[in-house]
């Protein structure tokens, strides 16, 4: 296994190198989003960018210590699932059809605290966990930088909480570096977009490394494991329900999550980026903070994470309240 400051820069530079060549390639196809209500770009731009970092991630799983089969078979059916809906949209189903199936793949090598669940149950719960942020970055990749950072924040947050789980450090690193190649071309200002493979790549390593991480931590400090993803898990839950309340087709593009009435009402994408990422560096060090303590401080430090975002988020959302017309049909 090759030193992690050799991983790094290669994963970098392949990333970037990948991007580079898919940003050329998808203008020359037509694989670009144009601007739109739904939207906050105001040029087309090229999508599907994010194939380096799951290229690149793919790769980087052949090193791994354990899992790197259930990994990889995982990865390569979320994230093709987003690269077919980028070059040619999928029925939402079978989307979501695919991404169980990766989902089950990383499960059956990482059930979630099977000690305490048993291990079908385990499985059941590690695949919705995959499935929910492999959607949550999804939904969350509508502002230059933001889904990159994210993941770049968590996955390094979740590689501190079990820093002797087998590859933790290693997969950390590759997704860090992966992003950091990528982001050139999308921050501050977007010429290519992540894309649906970017992001079901990111969302997917995210829930791989709260997985590995899970599996050697105990069951009281598990809840530590939402901290890293929180303002993700946050605004995209918090959205889901309101849109849930209101009848609304819920898999339709929108412009109804916090960041995307931020950028709505002046605020720029890296303001946004960094607002964001201030929680997340603050939610990180507050896990890592309680990390060594016995239950049920990990458990309360999450609720207390948890009940003061949906506060905060209710406050930004009077500042920034979602368009006056709904953009989609009734569902």
């Amino acid at each position: 296994m090759p030193p992690l400051w050799v991983l790094a820069i290669a994963s970098l530079a392949a990333s970037f190198l990948l991007a580079w060549g898919w940003l050329g390639w998808a203008l020359h196809r037509g694989h670009v989003d144009h601007p739109g209500e739904r939207r906050l770009h105001h040029v087309p731009t090229p999508r599907g960018g994010g194939i380096g970092i799951a290229l690149v991630l793919l790769v980087a799983s052949a090193w791994l210590d354990e899992g790197r089969a259930a990994f990889a078979l995982g990865l390569a059916l979320c994230a093709g699932a987003g690269l077919a809906d980028d070059l040619r949209p999928l029925p939402p189903a079978l989307k979501l059809l695919l991404q169980v199936a990766g989902g089950l793949c990383l499960a059956w090598a990482f059930p979630l605290l099977p000690e305490l669940l048993g291990r079908p149950l385990g499985m059941a719960a590690a695949a919705f966990f995959v499935v929910g942020l492999v959607n949550v970055w999804n939904f969350l990749d509508g502002s230059n930088g933001m889904a990159a950072t994210q993941a770049i924040l968590a996955a390094l947050g979740l590689a501190l909480l079990a820093p002797s789980a087998p590859g933790l450090a290693w997969l950390a690193v590759a997704v860090a570096a992966a992003c950091l190649g990528f982001l050139p071309l999308n921050f501050p200002r977007a010429r290519l977009f992540l894309g649906d493979v970017g992001s079901h790549a990111l969302g997917y390593a995210v829930a791989a490394l709260g997985l590995v991480a899970a599996s050697r931590l105990d069951a009281g400090q598990a809840w530590l494991l939402l901290l890293p993803p929180s303002v993700m898990l946050i605004d995209a839950g918090l959205t889901l329900l309101a849109r849930v309340r209101r009848r609304q087709v819920l898999w339709q593009a929108h412009r109804e999550h916090l960041y995307q009435r931020a950028v709505a009402r002046g605020w720029s994408h890296a303001g946004v980026c960094a607002l964001y990422a201030a929680w997340t560096v603050a939610a990180c060090a507050l896990a890592l903070a309680v990390a060594g303590l016995a239950p049920p401080w990990p458990l309360a430090a999450c609720a207390l994470a948890y009940v003061a975002g949906m506060i905060v988020h209710a406050a930004l959302g009077r500042r920034w309240p979602r368009p006056g017309k709904s953009l989609e049909s009734a569902g």
